[in-house]
């Protein structure tokens, strides 16, 4: 199946069971719901249960409220659970007859402003007994912004039941990829739960009674492409009010803070429906009018965040016949806004083109949940029942009385998208035996219209809010959703083996891999872009700045220069684990290096090794020892068993000037070995020695033999000699072993360091002691023999 690019953006949709399940019965658990959802491609990231900071209490009726004899502030009240009656004292102002609220029996546990539990506990107020307590919303920890005082609750029902059971949810942590607009709203959610359980929706009403009104409301669209449809409507007379329980409490489930009922619907349209929704205070629009056109010049607006934003030049906005009212899909004037002496009210609801919204929202650097929906694409047909769902519940709630007048502003038909799908080319896809029949019904079950005039095709009408559905193999994607993917049967796969052989390069990093892990070492990956500074750090005498590559537009200055070494990438990683208290560090990374050499661009495929700290984990016996320059040549040395080695004296600015060497192979310099130079280190804020080694890859591919020739154990003994010699400090072996090969010796077999003496008695010199064997292929040595070519070899050392 075609794959679908996306930016990598997830939307985060946080879901109410509860408040679900006022739209489709579901008598599944939250997992099982989050299993058919994630299966479905809107993956659950989280299932929460509503949590409280108060367990045993219950709605209670207050049947009786009188003043306390001994206390101006305090009430005694006579409570009821349904079954008995309890007396309360209480200080709350709001404490009367009839009142429904909440009440904490004795032992239930509430938890203070410093989240500490503490039970209820049977006593006395000035004398009077108190058999539990009636709590206020902030003990509960519900909204501090409803009113003050004990809770009041409506719903008279709910006396004698435990609050965790009426005002607990379940909720959901949807992920949602960009493609998926159409479920970010209860409604969206809901459809896809329809079409996988085949369970029928519970739709509102959106009938509504109108009334004739004075005043006309006109609407003028200048940019019919960025604002193809706008509605809006007229409620008067109405009274702004705090919103029921019902609709705070859904607000708040998806993490809306209640305001007042006329901005808290609106609220509540968006999370039900999808369709984001705006109010403005109707006496605050010039002559009646909305005009919706793009700015001709910059200006700042104070949005209802209360912030002074800056708005570019040609921002699609919503205006009156004088000024600015609001930043169209993204958010509204302060000037405009329905306030607590708000009277009438104009509802807006449009479809906006996304990328005209998405613009708008960047250059105001201002994201809010309604230009999301908008930037995703809102469904066009939506837009008027919005505003007949919110202008139904504000009557509800705030009285009023609905205009006749509904402004449609629409730039044309939105007709449904007509597509068509092959029940042969989606069995062929999906690997599957679908009838048409069957085909026609998964689709239907996604309020498609779907029909058919022969055996083999289907014809689609797509609803207008799945923007998302372009062509076949989106129809295709969707039959494999709802069949379900974990119900396509396996297939064996037709396999077709290449005949081109690997690359030699990758199987020499593979085998290079293979090695280096065997030894021990961590794979290092980090990236190859570096700052300026990190790039000189590192830069050596034979790599002049001219040589770096710079990137034409980095993300940051931090991401700008290509590497050439990977040794101040690995610097970092080894500052990170420091501070993460990781000190010892064995790893390595294979990949490339990037240079200029004229008007050339190059690159070479490196491995770097790195080591600092212990050889290895703690044991009491041998205790492990640090690494040094030896452990980094014995890896490397492990690394090439196969080819001869020769090491010299490097001269690298970015290692130890007395701990570093060049490895050679026949002559062919493939790398460098050392300590980081303690300098370098220490602005890295690392304190602890490293050993650094980089080989070129390639260069050893050239070097590579092509068979592996296995020499025969010696037949015969052979006859060691130990020689000492005094040196200056500074001599390298390497040029003592050099003289030692200049004199012909077939019996010599081999030279090896046996020990380096210094002390203060030698003062500049040192003591090297070297082992000499030497063997006969073909027989036994005669010991005057050896004693011959070893005094030779002696003289000749003496004299160089």
């Amino acid at each position: 199946m075609r794959a679908k690019l996306f930016a990598a953006i997830i939307l985060l949709m946080r879901i109410s069971l509860k408040w679900l399940k006022e739209w489709i019965e579901l008598d599944r658990s939250a997992e099982e719901i989050a299993d058919l959802l994630t299966l479905a491609g809107l993956e659950v990231d989280a299932i929460e249960k509503k949590k409280f900071p108060f367990s045993n209490v219950y709605f209670g009726k207050v049947l009786e409220a009188e003043q306390h004899p001994d206390a101006d502030k305090l009430r005694v009240a006579k409570v009821s659970d349904g079954k008995e009656t309890f007396q309360v004292v209480c200080g709350a102002t709001n404490c009367r007859a009839g009142l429904i609220t909440a009440f904490a029996k004795i032992g239930a546990k509430l938890t203070d402003d410093k989240g500490k539990e503490f039970a209820i506990k049977k006593g006395k107020l000035r004398g009077v007994e108190s058999c539990g307590m009636l709590c206020s919303n902030d003990e509960l920890g519900f909204s501090l912004e409803r009113e003050s005082g004990i809770a009041e609750f409506s719903n008279e029902s709910h006396i004698g039941k435990p609050l965790e059971e009426i005002f607990g949810d379940t909720f959901l942590d949807v992920s949602l990829t960009p493609n998926l607009g159409h479920c970010m709203s209860m409604l969206g959610i809901a459809r896809e739960l329809s079409a996988l359980t085949q369970t029928p929706l519970k739709l509102p009403s959106f009938a509504i009674s109108t009334a004739p009104s004075s005043r006309n409301i006109s609407v003028e669209v200048k940019d019919k492409k960025a604002c193809p449809r706008y509605v809006a409507r007229l409620i008067e007379n109405v009274k702004v009010c705090d919103s029921p329980e019902w609709l705070i409490e859904k607000l708040e489930s998806v993490g809306v803070k209640p305001k007042n009922a006329v901005v808290d619907i609106t609220n509540y349209i968006m999370f039900e429906l999808g369709q984001p929704m705006h109010a403005f205070d109707a006496d605050k629009i010039a002559e009646n009018s909305i005009v919706v056109k793009r700015a001709n010049k910059s200006f700042t607006l104070k949005t209802l965040d209360g912030q002074e934003r800056n708005v570019p030049e040609q921002t699609l906005l919503i205006c009156d016949a004088k000024k600015p009212l609001a930043i169209a899909g993204v958010m509204g004037g302060e000037e405009s806004a329905v306030t607590s002496e708000t009277t009438n009210v104009l509802f807006e609801a449009a479809f906006f083109d996304p990328s005209t919204v998405r613009s708008s929202s960047k250059q105001i650097n201002l994201r809010t949940d309604s230009s999301a929906r908008f930037e995703k694409g809102t469904d066009p047909e939506m837009a008027a029942k919005a505003i007949d769902r919110a202008s139904q519940l504000l009557q509800e709630i705030c009285g009023g009385t609905i205009s006749e007048q509904k402004v449609d502003a629409t730039a044309g038909d939105f007709t449904p998208r007509k597509l068509t799908v092959r029940a042969a080319r989606t069995n062929q896809l999906l690997g599957t035996k679908l009838s048409l029949g069957e085909i026609e019904n998964l689709l239907g079950r996604l309020e498609l219209k779907v029909s058919s005039d022969n055996n083999d095709t289907a014809h689609v009408e797509v609803p207008t809010y799945r923007h998302d559905i372009q062509e076949e193999i989106d129809l295709i994607e969707e039959i494999a959703r709802l069949y379900g993917y974990n119900t396509i049967e396996p297939s064996s796969p037709r396999v077709t083996i290449s005949t081109i052989p690997h690359n030699p390069l990758y199987l020499l990093e593979k085998k290079i891999r293979s090695c280096l892990i065997a030894n021990g070492l961590q794979e290092f990956i980090t990236c190859d872009l570096l700052s300026p500074k990190l790039s000189k750090l590192c830069l050596e005498d034979n790599m002049h700045e001219e040589r770096l590559i710079s990137v034409l537009k980095p993300a940051s200055v931090d991401q700008s220069i290509l590497r050439t070494s990977f040794l101040p990438g690995h610097l970092q990683v080894l500052k990170l684990n420091r501070n993460h208290q990781q000190e010892n560090i064995s790893a390595f990374e294979i990949g490339k290096i990037h240079f200029k050499e004229a008007d050339r661009f190059l690159e070479k495929t490196i491995v770097g090794i790195t080591l600092t700290g212990k050889e290895s984990p703690y044991h009491h016996n041998p205790k492990p020892r640090d690494v040094d320059f030896l452990t980094l040549k014995g890896i490397i040395e492990n690394l090439l068993s196969e080819q001869k080695l020769t090491w010299s004296r490097s001269e690298l600015s970015s290692l130890h000037p007395n701990i570093q060497a060049t490895v050679t192979i026949d002559d062919t310099q493939i790398g460098t070995i050392g300590q980081v130079h303690p300098n370098i280190a220490a602005e890295m804020g690392l304190t602890a020695p490293i050993f650094f080694a980089e080989l070129d890859l390639e260069t050893l591919l050239t070097l590579q033999k092509s068979d592996a020739k296995m020499e025969p154990l010696p037949l015969y003994p052979g006859i060691t000699r130990d020689l000492t010699l005094t040196v200056k400090k500074e001599q390298p072996l390497e040029e003592i072993l050099k003289e030692i090969h200049k004199t012909p010796a077939p019996l010599l077999k081999n030279v090896e360091l046996l020990d380096i003496y210094e002390s203060k008695e030698l003062g500049d010199k040192k003591n090297i002691t070297l082992r000499f064997t030497y063997r006969h292929d073909k027989k036994t040595l005669e010991l005057k023999s050896v004693e011959k070519i070893h005094e030779k070899i002696v003289e000749n050392i003496a004299c160089s």
